[in-house]
């Protein structure tokens, strides 16, 4: 949509500034938004991955699970769990990817050592403990990549809209007025051209004699 301002050289050389910095402003964001999709493909690929590993981790934690409650009871494996002391915790930092603060999630443990089959329980139970700690952290890197995903595909979002408004809205109405301005321009050139020559002829005869 053509922008109301006057034809002038004035209002031609502003558009002009403005149209050069939008498309400027254009490839860069294209750039951007191509280097976005290729790094979130990238993400996407390691939470599948990811996603996999924790499954079956997570299953074979809870198959060690099992295993054990069928060898001692829940009911004492239950108890025998809260008698152990297990010191875990998440520790979370950041970095940047694209200029984009992604979190850095690690699951922070104590060495796993045998508890369980000291205080009458049974080795598997040891085994289950062990499992679990082994998921939390694949559970960890998970969280990592999935919030990575999400970030980066909310900034491509915001990306998108940017390089839409430019390519659909901003240049066009841009170079839309540039053309009208040149085009009411040129006519008004023409018209002084025809104005002069007018002119001219009325002088030129009057100083003809009679």
């Amino acid at each position: 949509m053509k922008l109301s301002v006057p034809p002038t050289r004035s209002s031609a050389l502003t558009i002009s500034r403005e149209l050069e910095f939008a498309l400027e402003g254009y490839d860069l964001l294209d750039q951007k938004r191509q280097i976005l999709v290729l790094e979130m493909m990238q993400y996407v690929e390691a939470a599948r991955r990811q996603q996999a590993e924790v499954d079956g981790l997570v299953g074979s934690a809870h198959a060690e699970l099992r295993e054990a409650a069928a060898r001692v009871g829940s009911q004492r494996l239950m108890r025998d769990a809260l008698a152990v002391p297990v010191m875990q915790s998440l520790s979370v930092s950041e970095h940047r990817v694209m200029g984009i603060s992604v979190p850095q999630i690690k699951a922070e443990h104590a060495e796993v050592k045998p508890s369980f089959s000291f205080a009458g329980g049974t080795v598997k139970a040891d085994e289950t403990m062990a499992a679990f700690s082994k998921a939390l952290e694949a559970i960890g890197r998970l969280a990592e990549t999935q919030n990575a995903v999400f970030r980066l595909a909310r900034e491509l979002r915001k990306t998108q809209r940017r390089v839409n408004a430019l390519d659909k809205m901003f240049i066009p109405d841009r170079r839309e007025t540039l053309d009208y301005i040149r085009a009411a321009l040129d006519e008004r050139e023409r018209e002084s051209l025809v104005v002069s020559r007018i002119i001219r002829d009325r002088l030129r005869s009057r100083k003809e004699p009679l």
